[in-house]
């Protein structure tokens, strides 16, 4: 269960309970200090920490605990290396605890609110455009539950620099606002990042042919069959089945509640959005034929004619507007509220959306919005029970922590041009529940599954090697992170939050969780956006907030 605070049943996370103290003596020359409590400082990142303890009148060592999610075992890896180099301190006595996914996100969710005494180790999916990174685990109206502001974090120079980058078209203007922004965010660090993955897929080389890994986290089965990117995948055996993996369960089908990568995976092939994004970043048409900018805040979308969901019931203007005022009250409400004010009905086949305020990365985010038939909207369809989009595969059957499987939708509008062909060459995409990394090499090894997107790390090079598999590597728009406690005393503190930032060993997590897999983070925006985190900007923030 989550832990949410005294009355808790199975174990209360520890607290800290130690007395305030005025400020504390420090006594030493170069290299270890030591205090006049007894206390050793080896590193300017400790002198730091001890500098926060002293403002916020706390006495070392400080009683926390570190979270993981069970299911991920890389993710436990390093939550257990923090742990680790925390309690290599005098300054710390860390705990570490592991919860089923529901039970963490819920502990994430409410950690705030509860004040929890919790370190947390997460991951953003950013997406491609910088606001995506900032927006929602870092402006003030983004508060978890409803956004993913974790820890409440609050600043208002933080809240005008987001607010003044999403708006600002001027590429330039745009570069200098979020290098502002991201060097306030590692001084004032309410996170600290830690590492960009990269997004693997393995699979059979004499079962798979067209294949093309995505970059970004919960879209790993796109290139199945995408027609307006122009991507396919093919069996080259006689199979009309493939099948694939997923390390956890699928938390939800609905995609105003879905907060896991793998929900996301899911019904990725299920539904479709107005837009959708290519591999290099480029907004391409979807379930909108064509669009443009009237004014600062209103768009105009031509719709496709001719779709129809998977119910057999057409897609029309009134399904778009249904779908996006959907997530108001919803916990993605911030998805499409933090820019939708409302949407004008023209025709059938054609809306005007107006928007809150100007929104320079609107294309990015209408295209991370799945269009669900009005009927979800008003009650009349319950997607809990079976999810329904346009897209060109169908809901066939979910078996709980053991599989999912969709079927090709040989009603689909695409009409074979493009170089794709007009209906999925694959009938059935099955998608087998496997939670441990040994047992999903196993699988591929075995033939008992044609690709996995949860390969080992351990095992890439060895896969690589072996001419019987395609190791499909792409560097990943996401960046993982440790959050804490900032709403209570000593975390409340930057400079404590620093200098646990400068603490975490990133090169070794990268080395020896991960094998070499990512890019050592130390800003929101992934180092995979060199617009935003160039060499030299880099550079300038390792060798003032790092070094």
């Amino acid at each position: 269960m989550a832990h949410t605070g005294e009355g808790d049943s199975d174990r209360i996370p520890r607290r800290s309970v130690l007395a305030g103290l005025g400020g504390f003596g420090m006594a030493g020359a170069a290299g270890c200090i030591s205090t006049d409590i007894g206390i050793d400082l080896d590193s300017d990142p400790e002198r730091l920490i001890f500098e926060g303890f002293q403002e916020a009148g706390v006495e070392p060592p400080v009683e926390t605990t570190i979270y993981s999610n069970a299911e991920t075992e890389g993710r436990k890896r390093w939550a257990q290396l923090v742990q680790h180099e925390l309690d290599g301190t005098d300054l710390f006595d860390v705990e570490f605890e592991t919860l089923e996914w529901t039970s963490y996100i819920d502990l994430v969710n409410n950690m705030a609110a509860n004040e929890e005494n919790a370190l947390v180790c997460l991951g953003f999916i950013g997406g491609w455009d910088p606001h995506q990174y900032v927006y929602p685990g870092f402006h003030s109206d983004s508060f978890a539950p409803t956004g993913l502001n974790i820890n409440h974090y609050e600043n208002e120079r933080v809240d005008e620099l987001i607010d003044e980058g999403v708006a600002t078209v001027d590429g330039d203007e745009r570069v200098a606002i979020y290098e502002e922004l991201q060097e306030l965010l590692v001084k004032e660090s309410p996170l600290s990042f830690v590492r960009a993955p990269e997004e693997i897929v393995t699979y059979r080389a004499d079962a798979i042919d067209g294949f093309r890994t995505y970059p970004v986290p919960g879209d790993e089965y796109k290139s199945i069959y995408a027609p307006t990117l122009g991507v396919y995948t093919e069996l080259t055996t006689d199979e009309t089945e493939l099948v694939g993996d997923a390390g956890t369960k699928i938390d939800s089908y609905d995609p105003v509640r879905a907060a896991d990568d793998v929900s996301y995976m899911a019904t990725g092939l299920l539904y479709e959005q107005l837009l959708e994004i290519d591999f290099d970043g480029s907004a391409r048409p979807l379930l909108a034929t064509d669009w443009h900018r009237i004014d600062e805040t209103t768009w105009r979308f031509d719709l496709r004619e001719g779709v129809q969901f998977h119910t057999g019931e057409p897609f029309t203007a009134a399904d778009v507007r249904a779908t996006l005022e959907r997530y108001e009250g919803s916990p993605s409400e911030q998805d499409v509220y933090n820019w939708y004010e409302s949407a004008e009905i023209l025709g059938d086949h054609e809306i005007e959306i107006s928007l809150r305020r100007p929104y320079g990365p609107l294309e990015t985010a209408i295209a991370q919005v799945p269009i669900l038939p009005k009927a979800v909207a008003d009650g009349t369809h319950d997607i809990t029970e079976r999810p329904v989009g346009t897209g060109p595969y169908a809901f066939e059957e979910h078996e709980p922590a053991t599989l999912w499987r969709l079927v090709a939708n040989e009603d689909h509008w695409h009409d074979g041009s493009n170089g794709v062909p007009e209906t999925p060459p694959i009938e059935t995409v099955t998608m087998r529940i496997v939670t441990e990394s040994s047992a999903r090499r196993g699988a591929l090894e075995a033939g008992d599954i044609h690709l996995t997107t949860g390969l080992p790390n351990e095992s890439l090079e060895t896969f690589e090697a072996d001419d019987a598999f395609v190791v499909d590597r792409t560097t990943g728009a996401a960046v993982d992170f440790l959050g804490y406690p900032s709403y209570r005393e000593p975390f409340s503190n930057p400079k404590v939050r620093r200098g646990i930032g400068q603490l975490i060993p990133r090169e070794r997590i990268i080395e020896d969780v991960f094998h070499g897999a990512g890019t050592v983070a130390y800003t929101p925006i992934s180092p995979t956006h060199e617009t935003f985190v160039g060499p030299e900007f880099e550079a300038r923030i390792v060798e003032e907030y790092f070094s």
